[in-house]
């Protein structure tokens, strides 16, 4: 461990910052939930499964955003030019957006066809037809926010972000619940501050940019060939984590089906879930940051070095949140909700977590090493086997020929993480080892 601590320090230092944001991200979405909950069962259950829908779209344009940071990583390793990449990464990015908004818009239209309780489709449909809008903001914070991580400036557009907690949390309550001359709004009113929210997001990051970057380089290339190069890397992170959150959100698009109580209490499983993980998923950037810069280099020793130790990182976090998951599952939903209904599906799930939790910090730290070697391809194999091949049909299996309704889908998924951490386990020990023995060739 004292062999890492070097490792461990310019780990923490890129992740910490990230981490703030990551769990920004989060908190945004947890006060919506929190609020929702407050406001009525139905207001919970509907922005439940509209995000669940609106997520899934959105997660597809952030995935191949990801890429920006893991080109640019590269290429600083390379020694090539990267702040002249700034204006066709914001560009890619309202392209994506547009996409994703016009696909959400299209998906309202045939929510009475697909089955929900009809009193909670009107409040889905009014949800989302507001903030899918709020795509464009995000987008546009996320090609920023990629591209000043691949080179190390973290930590604005991170604390930035908490700090548009606790806008989200007061327009929250304004908007849904009416203050002096406001009136109440309801579930319209998440979904505005959500709209807000996410653009000031973008707006602000824009302005930030432009005295950092374009005053440094004033000269910007659009580029077809970047841009081609950020999707290429980034369509299989994309399609991987659709296919991963995908198996998340479908559980809680099928047990709406079922009852709003079951998607209720999933959303708020997710929310929880959602909180740790972005600790772990933080680290696993700075693994992605550090491990490209070095892959750039042709720096075998530095690869493997700061791959361990995120690895290290990640697992002794989430161990500390196995044991308080296993200790106590009924104080953290009660930090939610105080509904019987929701707390009785929720505690048993809160309690399986515990195992879920260690599966998921190391299959994520080391997906940050696979993103730094560009391995991205690999990251779609896995989740596709995983969790559709493996996961997804065990949980059915037990949901409904065992009847352990929304506990079983979570048992499936977290036996498909283990199986995610073991393939991605075997992909990198492979890696390293055609590294090092191109090495040795090369100094033969």
């Amino acid at each position: 461990m004292f062999k890492y601590t070097k490792y461990f320090k310019e780990i923490i230092s890129i992740a910490s910052p990230i981490i703030v944001g990551n769990l920004g991200h989060v908190l945004i979405g947890a006060t919506d939930v929190f609020v929702a909950a407050k406001h009525s069962v139905d207001t919970l259950s509907s922005i439940a499964i509209a995000n669940s829908i609106l997520f899934v779209i959105m997660l597809v344009g952030l995935g191949l955003l990801n890429g920006i940071s893991i080109i640019l990583s590269n290429y600083r390793g390379e020694r090539q030019r990267t702040k002249k990449y700034f204006l066709s990464g914001i560009i890619l990015s309202q392209i994506l957006a547009l996409i994703s908004v016009i696909i959400s818009l299209i998906i309202t239209y045939f929510l009475p066809l697909m089955g929900f309780e009809e009193r909670l489709v009107p409040l889905i449909q009014e949800y989302m037809y507001i903030t899918s809008f709020s795509v464009f903001g995000i987008y546009l914070y996320q090609s920023i926010k990629e591209f000043l991580q691949a080179h190390e400036i973290v930590f604005f557009p991170n604390v930035f972000l908490i700090a548009m907690v606790f806008v989200n949390l007061v327009l929250n309550f304004v908007l849904v619940f009416g203050f002096r001359f406001i009136p109440s709004l309801g579930i319209t009113g998440i979904s505005i501050a959500t709209l807000i929210v996410r653009m000031l997001l973008g707006i602000v990051l824009v302005i930030y940019t432009r005295n950092v970057i374009f005053e440094q380089s004033r000269k910007q290339d659009l580029s077809f060939e970047y841009s081609k190069q950020v999707l290429k890397t980034g369509f299989p992170i994309g399609a991987g984590l659709l296919l991963e959150v995908l198996g998340f959100n479908i559980i809680t698009f099928i047990v709406g089906l079922e009852s709003g109580i079951l998607a209720g209490a999933n959303n708020l499983i997710l929310t929880i879930i959602d909180t740790t993980f972005m600790i772990p998923f933080a680290i696993s950037s700075a693994i992605a940051i550090k491990v490209g810069y070095f892959n750039g280099a042709n720096n075998f020793t530095e690869i493997k070095n700061f791959g361990r130790a995120g690895v290290m990182l990640s697992f002794v976090f989430v161990m500390i949140c196995s044991i308080l998951y296993f200790s106590f599952p009924e104080f953290i939903i009660g930090i939610f909700t105080k509904n019987i209904d929701i707390v009785k599906v929720a505690v048993p799930i809160v309690t399986l977590l515990a195992v879920f939790e260690l599966a998921d910090g190391v299959q994520i730290s080391l997906g940050g090493i696979l993103k730094g070697l560009k391995m991205t391809k690999e990251l779609t194999i896995c989740a596709f086997s995983s969790y559709w091949l493996i996961g997804m049909p065990i949980g059915f299996y037990l949901a409904y020929n065992h009847h352990l309704s929304l506990k079983g889908f979570w048992i499936g998924l977290t036996i498909s993480l283990f199986v995610t951490a073991i393939l991605e386990y075997t992909m990198v020990v492979n890696k390293y080892r055609k590294i090092k023995n191109y090495e040795k060739k090369v100094t033969d």
